[in-house]
């Protein structure tokens, strides 16, 4: 392993408009992205906290499970995000949050689900345990930039003996981003988006022309051979040193 960095670029909540905008954009530079969905058919995403009329979401259709078998074909991961992403249900019921979900999702997508986010990055209080009985591989938590270390999500590359396999930090993007500071040589960064769009499409969301602005700017990075963008499976895989895992997309590093 060189000194180049990896990033993984992860999206929360399985929200329309992360298919609509950002994964044209994510498959125009080969990138492969991990999206946490939601095992419900509701059409929005927490109706139960007013967001009736927006945050539109996965709600398995048929056109969805086209949508998400396609994306899995061009190199992405789908991963669980609970069956309710509901803070008072969830506690009360964790291994149906992280056992169901993983059945539901794998039916419907008729792959294997390895990896599981944590809602609300610190349920793994009560979570975690039934994540891990639940067969999944990894798992992901992390926090906000005002409120949280961004060092916390940076991993050495091989595993220093930092890496908590089932909760590994993340740290949200938000619209002002020096994409360089993704990049540290030698370390997995992993990365979070919600909304892409307005605020109707989601929490803490950026504008298409941000995140495509990122994605270009990463894209250099990548072209210039100081980053490998990888899943949060491969990301998580190549720590422990289970190449098997490992995704490689067009134009990344060997």
């Amino acid at each position: 392993m060189g000194k180049h960095a990896l990033v993984s670029l992860t999206f929360d909540d399985g929200l329309r408009c992360q298919f609509e905008h950002a994964l044209p954009i994510l498959n125009q530079y080969g990138f492969p992205a991990t999206f946490f969905l939601i095992a419900n058919q509701e059409p929005t995403h927490e109706a139960w906290w007013g967001h009736t009329n927006d945050w539109w979401k996965i709600d398995w259709r048929e056109e969805d499970i086209s949508t998400l078998k396609k994306a899995i074909q061009a190199g992405h991961e789908i991963g669980s995000h609970s069956v309710t992403h509901n803070l008072e249900k969830m506690p009360k019921q964790p291994q149906i949050e992280a056992r169901r979900s993983k059945e539901l999702i794998e039916a419907w997508v008729g792959t294997n689900v390895s990896s599981f986010s944590y809602p609300y990055y610190r349920s793994h209080a009560y979570l975690a345990d039934a994540v891990k009985s639940a067969g999944y591989g990894q798992a992901r938590g992390g926090g906000i930039p005002r409120s949280y270390g961004p060092r916390a999500s940076y991993y050495s590359i091989p595993s220093d003996g930092s890496l908590e396999r089932f909760n590994v930090d993340c740290r949200q993007i938000s619209k002002s981003e020096n994409v360089g500071t993704w990049v540290h040589p030698g370390y997995w960064h992993v990365l979070t988006f919600h909304g892409i769009g307005l605020d109707q499409d989601g929490w803490e969301p950026i504008t298409v022309d941000q995140f495509a602005a990122q994605m270009a700017e990463l894209a250099k990075q990548r072209d210039d051979g100081a980053v490998e963008v990888v899943t949060f499976e491969g990301g998580a895989g190549r720590l422990c040193g289970d190449s098997s895992q490992i995704l490689s997309p067009p134009g990344a590093l060997p």
